[in-house]
């Protein structure tokens, strides 16, 4: 039971929601005709209706309801669901006023089918989070290690029960196969999560032969890199050594998709500097109002293989922004000008990067191009940095979508580079299209930079 409902929560929640929602059309439909409700008004509006509720479970799906991480009754998820049903609410109107051939405009349906709605989504989605953090569908889990990875994945797990696990156990060094297994059956243990012990460490084989005893008893036994990866969508570059990429980043099994991602690529981006080029000079009028110096700017990047190329841009900020030494971009920083902080916030300024796509410098998904100088003091201090450029870069990626962070602190670009090696590994087009669709909402958001 518990796996099978592991493998299909989101589904769940989407045949939940769809299903909410013709609830919330037949009892607005019933409220306002009341006996003259009739098949023939059903139809008129089943159509039109179903339309925009693909419309509605794509919006929901960019806001990030089907995340696993907001299946939570509290404030952030309340706040969201507002947002995001307002949000459907109004592009249904555009798409009814917009497509008169739906044969149907309505205004007291539409306003009666959205309130009940919301009515109906938020106890539906109230018992849902409720259950998936029942402790009858978590696993019980057993953790094995003692470093500090292991303590913040067993907190994050403590504190987000909707991942589906529960800590039912902490091991930091077992003495033999059969306390495991005592401890197994006493707490009804089905998931062990390991540290992997330095080789040379004289117990590190000893635990292998441990662990390697208990595949008999049918438990889920995973390493502590591949469970990190899976309840957070990153990769722990401090646990993982050169033996982690040579099993996880074979590039031979990804050379016809990365094939086709040139071809989208070259597509994509000729259509859209073909729809961008009429607001160009209106943008290079801007930017010369604004401040002096010229439209556009070039930086070194560099690219795939730490091949450099020049990154072309709008310019956002003053003339001889940089003429102390090339430096961070900060929160809240000065030589942005008024116009460059609009442009920056709502990613208009990354258009020119179309040209960059089109040569082949750059891809639409992939981790975010640094520059030289950037590069050269990173490699220096994040271990695998380096691994990012195994890709091409992109204009937006995993981890733009996932916490826009500027990449200012050492911090942030640790954090920026374990999504970047999630992406990296995990690399194809259902997780590109996820990124493209989620970065609409990193841009509305108006989050980062």
């Amino acid at each position: 039971m518990k796996r099978f409902f592991d493998q299909s929560k989101r589904l769940i929640l989407v045949i939940g929601d769809i299903s909410m929602l013709y609830l919330a059309l037949y009892l607005a439909l019933m409220m306002r005709y009341g006996k003259e409700f009739t098949q023939d008004i059903w139809n008129d509006h089943l159509f039109p209706f179903t339309v925009s509720f693909i419309m509605w479970i794509a919006i929901f799906y960019i806001a990030g309801l089907y995340e696993r991480r907001t299946a939570a009754n509290n404030y952030a998820f309340y706040s969201s669901a507002v947002t995001t049903v307002a949000t459907a609410l109004v592009a249904t109107v555009v798409l009814f006023y917009l497509i008169p051939a739906f044969g149907i405009t309505p205004k007291t349906n539409l306003i009666a089918m959205g309130m009940i709605f919301f009515a109906l989504f938020l106890a539906w989605r109230h018992g849902y989070n409720m259950l998936i953090r029942s402790s009858h569908l978590l696993h019980p889990t057993m953790f094995i290690g003692s470093n500090k990875e292991m303590r913040a994945i067993t907190e994050h797990i403590r504190a987000h029960p909707q991942l589906g696990y529960r800590v039912a156990m902490v091991v930091e060094r077992p003495r033999d196969a059969q306390e495991l297994i005592d401890l197994i059956e006493e707490y009804g243990i089905d998931t062990l999560v390991y540290a992997q012990y330095d080789t040379r460490d004289d117990d590190a084989g000893s635990i292998s032969k441990i662990l390697y005893t208990l595949f008999p008893l049918g438990i889920t036994i995973i390493d502590l890199p591949t469970f990190y990866a899976r309840v957070t969508n990153k990769i722990p570059v401090s646990i993982i050594g050169e033996a982690w990429f040579f099993e996880n980043l074979i590039e031979s099994e990804k050379s016809f998709f990365e094939t086709e991602k040139r071809v989208f690529d070259a597509v994509c981006a000729f259509l859209g500097s073909i729809i961008a080029l009429p607001f160009l000079p209106l943008i290079a009028i801007l930017i010369r109002i604004d401040s002096a110096g010229p439209v556009f700017k070039t930086q070194l990047r560099i690219g795939k293989n730490n091949v450099p190329f020049r990154l072309v841009k709008f310019r956002t900020m003053v003339e001889n922004a940089e003429q102390g030494g090339v430096q961070w971009t900060q929160a809240k920083d000065a030589r942005i000008t008024k116009i460059g902080r609009f442009l920056r916030k709502t990613r208009i300024d990354e258009l020119p990067q179309l040209w960059n796509v089109l040569k082949g410098n750059m891809s639409f998904v992939g981790p975010r191009p640094e520059r030289l100088e950037f590069v050269v003091e990173r490699e220096q201090e994040i271990p695998h940095y380096q691994m990012r450029h195994l890709v091409k870069p992109g204009l937006t990626g995993w981890a733009q979508i996932h916490k826009p962070l500027a990449g200012a602190s050492v911090e942030d670009s640790i954090e920026k580079l374990q999504y970047d090696l999630y992406y990296i590994k995990h690399r194809g087009f259902v997780i590109d299209l996820d990124i493209l669709a989620k970065t609409v909402l990193v841009i509305l958001r108006r989050e980062g930079r």
